[in-house]
């Protein structure tokens, strides 16, 4: 007889939205994101443990567990009277990379902004090509800091970044990390974004479980032909 040789499975990955039972993972999240700018050797903002514990309480936070063991980590946040939201953070420790777990934080984290402030732009800065891999993806598109958030508040978080006196001696007009931005009413970055989160539908589900129906990823139809006619526009 043949032997079946048990196989040991690996246990599954989930993305989940952390909340205020997640704040004992505060410590290793920050030690792996510490770990990571050491070994890149470029700007990433520190972080503060209140803060991110903060952002876990307000439902503004997005954890990767396999099992109970810490897989991936981002979290949101709102600025200029939550008109702009940034999704930042973002981590996987080493032994749980090269299994697409960035990819799908990430769509948890756009996901859940888009949810909450449907009429916000969502940004980025960042050095890192994976991750302006993952915002184009998303349909963010490069943009210059002016076209970005005003907000002191958020500009104040570059002070922790080894990279914060480049900030300073170019007036906040460029630095290492580019920036990227997602417009919701430009029908481009919609259809970008839409494409990749159909990849996810858990992402979806885990979304609308909690806060309802996700908004559309298509403009109304009078205000998309507004803009196509400005587009056409610019030919005549």
């Amino acid at each position: 007889m043949d032997q079946i040789q048990d196989q040991k499975q690996e246990p599954e990955i989930k993305i989940v939205l952390a909340d205020e039972s997640h704040v004992h993972y505060v410590d290793e999240i920050l030690e792996t994101i510490a770990a990571a700018a050491k070994v890149r050797g470029t700007g990433i903002a520190k972080r503060n443990p209140e803060y991110v514990k903060q952002k876990m309480i307000e439902g503004k936070a997005v954890l990767a567990l396999c099992g109970d063991d810490f897989a991936g980590f981002s979290y949101i946040e709102t600025w200029d009277n939550k008109q702009y939201v940034t999704t930042s953070g973002l981590i996987v420790p080493d032994r749980y990379r090269g299994k697409g777990l960035a990819r799908r934080i990430k769509h948890m984290t756009f996901s859940l902004a888009r949810k909450r402030w449907p009429e916000a732009k969502i940004f980025s800065l960042t050095s890192g090509a994976a991750v302006m891999k993952l915002n184009t993806q998303h349909g963010y598109k490069p943009v210059t800091f002016a076209q970005l958030t005003n907000d002191e508040s958020f500009w104040h978080g570059c002070e922790g970044c080894v990279n914060f006196d480049v900030l300073q001696r170019t007036d906040r007009r460029y630095c290492i990390c580019t920036g990227m931005l997602f417009d919701p009413n430009d029908p481009d970055c919609l259809a970008a974004a839409q494409k990749e989160l159909d990849l996810d539908p858990t992402c979806r589900e885990t979304i609308e479980a909690k806060y309802g129906p996700m908004p559309p990823y298509k403009l109304p139809e009078k205000e998309s032909k507004t803009l196509l006619d400005k587009i056409k526009s610019l030919f005549k």
